[in-house]
C-alpha cells in the first residue's frame, strides 16, 4: 500500500495536506461551516472507500470471500 503512495508523489502529498486540512477543522469545530463539514465526510468516505478497495484485494479480488 505504501509503495502505491510512494510509486505517485502528487498523491502522497495530497493525502497529507488533507489530513492536515481535516485536523485543522476538528480544532476549529465551533466555526465550522457545511460546506467544511462536506469535505471533511468525504474525505472520511474516501478513506472508507480504500479500505474495502484493500480487503477486496486481499481476498484475491473477490466480494464474497477468501479462496482455500
Amino acid at each position: 500500500y505504501f509503495f502505491f503512495l510512494y510509486s505517485i508523489p502528487g498523491r502522497y502529498e495530497s493525502f497529507w495536506k488533507e489530513l492536515d486540512y481535516v485536523k485543522n477543522l476538528w480544532k476549529n469545530r465551533p466555526e465550522l461551516k457545511v460546506e467544511d463539514a462536506g469535505i471533511a465526510a468525504l474525505f472520511g468516505l474516501e478513506c472508507f472507500a480504500w479500505f474495502c478497495a484493500g480487503e477486496i484485494v486481499g481476498r484475491g479480488f473477490t466480494i464474497t470471500g477468501y479462496h482455500f
